[in-house]
């Protein structure tokens, strides 16, 4: 079926004509599957949360970040979106100021077009946390409403919310602990490689608004992926974890604190292992490719 033949039967059922071919396709699928489950009276609405809070750290960095570089959170933006109503009723923005590297780099300020008048005018993180907490509350998140947490990635939660916890003393938050790589149910639902946010809504068809890597720019743009994965009819789930290994590796040399793992792993430090050997396949496979490219050019 050509994208043509979709694009004008998707018009007729007045479904979104935006995204690629792939995209359509699963569109005007979803939408005959749903229709004859119903008519047998099998359809079961998908397990949605009902609330949705995506979160996009903006942290320091340098243009070339030694290994032991540790990077505060200097952004802490989050986007609320109402399943029920499918849209963003809400937002949570506000910035850190530093500790360890009070001063921004050229290279940050560029990168994410935060000043050094932001973060030295800024609240520590220790109570940015509690005014996002308290953000939670007035909303009756956690409480009345449950939420599920979802990011781009999973470098938000493993690596920059728990560092900024180390260097604050603070408690790892229980909110944080499991959530939504959206990056993951994107892949799934789709059936395609793993993309990046910008690539994300260009397989949508759909523009980047506001500013990259301006953290509530860029949770806000997550938050409009999230929403058209929800009226394509897929059911989101929670689908990483954090698992914190802090007891452990006292007495483990050389292993790391925390791992980032599927949310079905049982084992997880094993899980860990597993997925970094992959990842160092991968990216020797690249480079050899790239060598090769170089060699025959």
């Amino acid at each position: 079926m050509s994208k043509a033949a979709v694009v004008s039967k998707l018009k007729e059922l007045k479904l979104s004509t935006e995204g690629n071919c792939d995209v359509l396709k699963k569109r005007l699928k979803n939408y005959y599957k749903k229709k004859k489950l119903t008519s047998a009276n099998l359809f079961t609405a998908s397990k949605l949360s009902p609330y949705y809070v995506i979160v996009d750290f903006e942290a320091t960095c340098q243009e070339t970040n030694v290994p032991d570089y540790q990077h505060e959170i200097i952004e802490f933006p989050a986007v609320l979106v109402s399943t029920e109503l499918q849209q963003v009723i809400d937002h949570f923005q506000a910035y850190c100021r530093p500790v360890l590297n009070s001063t921004l780099s050229g290279f940050c300020k560029e990168l994410t077009g935060i000043t050094q008048e932001d973060v030295d005018t800024a609240d520590t993180f220790p109570q940015v946390v509690k005014d996002f907490e308290a953000w939670l509350t007035k909303h009756k998140l956690g409480s009345k409403h449950k939420f599920t947490v979802v990011t781009d990635g999973p470098w938000d939660m493993g690596r920059f919310l728990y560092g900024q916890c180390k260097i604050s003393g603070l408690p790892y938050p229980k909110f944080a602990k499991k959530w939504i790589n959206i990056r993951k149910a994107f892949s799934n639902f789709y059936k395609c490689r793993r993309f990046s946010l910008k690539m994300m809504l260009e397989h949508l068809e759909l523009d980047f608004e506001g500013r990259p890597h301006c953290g509530l720019d860029d949770a806000r743009n997550i938050a409009r992926v999230l929403l058209r994965m929800i009226s394509d009819g897929a059911s989101i789930q929670v689908n990483e974890r954090i698992h914190l290994l802090a007891l452990e590796a006292k007495s483990k040399v050389g292993k790391p604190e925390c791992v980032v793992v599927p949310v079905t792993a049982s084992n997880p430090y094993n899980t860990a292992n597993k997925m970094q050997q992959k990842r160092r396949q991968r990216d020797h496979q690249t480079t050899v490719f790239s060598d090769s490219d170089e060699d025959s050019t």
